[in-house]
Order: structure tokens, then sequence, then C-alpha cells
């Protein structure tokens, strides 16, 4: 993708403090939104439990992209013009994420929270159905919203690997899941990155080559942690432990049940997916046919990031399949 040097307007809907940790993430955003989707359009839509953010791209049919956790929706910018080429591209914050309102997720439900929200998303935007493309976490809450509420999702892609296949996660995020010390751990890490050891970062969990990273996209990262560090460490207690990933999010054998057409679409060096979490999937896909299952060589666990050329590929050719 070629370099923009168009800057979008600012959201301005309300007044921010000079310098207030929204102001310079909507700046940090901005700015990458520059560089790869100038022409995205930025609109607020309400839930039931608050308002976030909402990219939208090009025209067609719609697809829903649903980010991770600790991500948010700006971490879909380099490949949003690609997929806007043939689809209307619908990019929201996750509650607590992005330019989201602030979000606790103490004591929440995960499923009945992914139920709710992505319902209630689908009814701000006034869509029945929608084909989605998700990542992690977003991936397990897709997943479960499809399963509970069949008819709304009519095909699924598991674009990096999803939460609740096993309990494995990596050992960064159990760190911070721990009691007592993985929050003042974690305030400590998200309040204090710089480009660099955000770079550093990214290549240890999330892609294999980190030094292909836009500066844009790592700027916007630390301003999105900044703002959001309360909302965030919340989330990560809920989710993860000593152990891995809590019990109660594992969907098991029914993951099995999915009756929409299915992607998983994962890096060969993704640290999300163990051995045991390949060997599940491709059990599903040998007795489920909607199910498919690829491997994406030299690309970790956002690996639109490391090939964005052969994962739009796939997206697109399974979204017409």
């Amino acid at each position: 993708m070629k370099p923009i040097t168009h800057t979008p307007k600012r959201r301005t809907t309300q007044q921010i403090a000079p310098n207030s940790p929204t102001e310079a993430l909507e700046a940090a955003q901005a700015a990458l939104l520059a560089r790869y989707a100038p022409n995205a359009r930025i609109r607020r839509i309400r839930w039931s439990q608050g308002t976030t953010q909402l990219f939208e791209l090009g025209a067609g049919p719609p697809l829903l992209l649903v980010h991770g956790a600790l991500a948010s929706a700006f971490y879909w910018a380099p490949i949003l013009p690609a997929l806007a080429r043939n689809h209307r591209v619908l990019a929201f914050d996750l509650p607590g994420h992005g330019l989201a309102d602030p979000f606790d997720y103490t004591g929440v439900d995960p499923h009945d929270h992914a139920s709710t929200l992505l319902r209630d998303i689908l009814d701000a935007l006034e869509l029945r159905t929608v084909d989605v493309v998700a990542n992690s976490m977003g991936g397990l809450w897709s997943a479960a919203f499809a399963l509970g509420t069949r008819h709304r999702v009519s095909r699924l892609a598991l674009v990096g690997a999803p939460a609740g296949v096993t309990r494995s996660v990596p050992f960064e995020l159990r760190l911070l899941g721990l009691p007592l010390i993985g929050q003042p751990l974690g305030r400590r890490l998200m309040s204090g990155q710089s480009r660099e050891g955000n770079r550093r970062f990214w290549g240890q969990l999330l892609v294999v080559h980190p030094e292909h990273l836009d500066d844009t996209l790592l700027d916007a990262d630390i301003e999105h942690a900044r703002r959001n560090i309360g909302s965030m460490l919340s989330f990560v207690r809920g989710i993860a432990g000593v152990r891995g990933l809590r019990r109660h999010l594992i969907l098991g054998e029914h993951w099995q049940e999915l009756t929409v057409p299915t992607l998983l679409l994962c890096g060969e060096r993704d640290r999300f997916i163990s051995a045991q979490g390949w060997r599940f999937w491709e059990a599903i896909a040998a007795h489920n046919p909607r199910v498919r299952v690829i491997r994406v060589p030299d690309a970790g666990h956002l690996p639109w990031l490391d090939d964005a050329e052969r994962i739009v590929e796939e997206i697109e050719r399974f979204l017409v399949a």
C-alpha cells in the first residue's frame, strides 16, 4: 500500500481538555488513518451500556471487524482499504478499548456481555445479518454470538487464533492476571511505553516481523494503552490467571456445533495457539464441512500485519465461496 498524507478531520463532538489521554489518542489515530485509510468515516454508535467508536469504509455487503482484547479497531487500519474494495467495512472499538466509553469488566460474564454487545451493535447499524472477521478474544465472542444467535452471522472468519479453545495463553498475559502483582505491573507497563519498547513487545507476542510495523500504529497503540489502562486491566483480570485462560471461557465441544461457514486463518507462529489447539481445529475441520483451516507461514497472532496481501486474499476467497 502506498503512503497517504491526507489527514482526516478529528471528532469534535465534545470539549476535551488539552493534552488529555482522549485527545492524544485521537491525534495518534488520525495520523494512522491518514497513512492508511484517509477516507474512513468515523462516528459514534450507542449500545445498551454506553457508546463506542466506529470506522466505516467502502460500499457493498457489510463486513463487521471485531478486534481482540487490549487492542482497538485501528489495528485493522492497514487492511481497511483492501477489504473496502468489495465491502462496506465496519470496525468498532470494544467497550473500554480504543475511543469507546470506559468500561469496568469486574464481575461481567464474558459470553453474556458478548451477546449483548454484538446484538446491540448490529441493531444500531440496522443489520439483520452480517459477515464477521474477528481476532483473538473477538473471535471467541463472535463464535459464541454465532452459536447463540445463528441467524445474525452469515460467515465467520477467525483471523488469528481465537480464545476459548484451550486454556493456553502466553506467559505475558498470565502475568497481568496474577493477584496482587498483576494490576500494578500492568499499570507500570502500559503507562511507560516507548515506540521501540512497543515494537519489541509486539515482536515477542503479536507479530513475526516487528521491523515492518509502521511507527504510526505503534504510536497510536501507546496512547490507546494510556487512555484505557483501567478498563483493559479489569478485562485481563476477568479472563486470565496463573493457569491461563479462565475455565468458564472455554467453549469446548461447542466449537464443533458451528453451523455458519467458518474459516480459521492463523499464522503458523501465532503464540496464542498451541499444538493441542492445532489438533483441535484439524479434528473439527475433518468432521464439519463448514469449517476450513488455513495456516499462514511466517505470520503471528495479528497475521495481516505480517502478510497483508495473503490475509486479504484468503478472506475475500472465503466470503465469496
